[in-house]
């Protein structure tokens, strides 16, 4: 799938999602400058891990006061996926805000995570600390 696609399909898959988290992602995703930073296909990795480690963001990025949206129903969701199901994950990267999406074996969309800034400054600082660059 080209790099065109896998925005066009998390897009779809966003639309057809009626969840607050979903519209909030939308809304990066529509923005033209947002593009799918990752290789195709994406990177996998087990849910088990990427639970423990969106444990630790969110308290993080809750100290620090950094917005960010599913952060919570994406680590409801990996909580009911088995220890070692593989989930990929794939990020969408703008100027001021990007959108993570993960999605299961299956090809369904189990949730974004949405990391917003004001201003480019900011979004920049956010995004880094929301991925695990702890240097705010």
């Amino acid at each position: 799938m080209g790099v065109k696609n896998e925005k066009n399909r998390l897009s779809e898959a966003l639309k057809q999602n009626a969840q607050s988290w979903a519209a909030v992602a939308l809304s990066v995703v529509g923005d033209p400058q947002v593009e799918f930073a990752g290789s195709t296909g994406g990177a996998s990795s087990p849910a088990g891990g990427l639970l423990r480690t969106y444990r630790i963001r969110q308290r993080h990025c809750e100290e620090k006061g950094i917005q960010t949206g599913g952060m919570a129903e994406l680590i409801d969701s990996l909580s009911v996926c088995g220890e070692r199901d593989l989930i990929q994950v794939q990020p969408f990267i703008g100027p001021r805000s990007s959108v993570t999406a993960f999605w299961n074996a299956a090809g369904n969309l189990l949730g974004c995570i949405t990391v917003l800034g004001p201003d480019l400054e900011s979004g920049r600082r956010n995004l880094d600390f929301a991925n695990g660059k702890f240097q705010v």
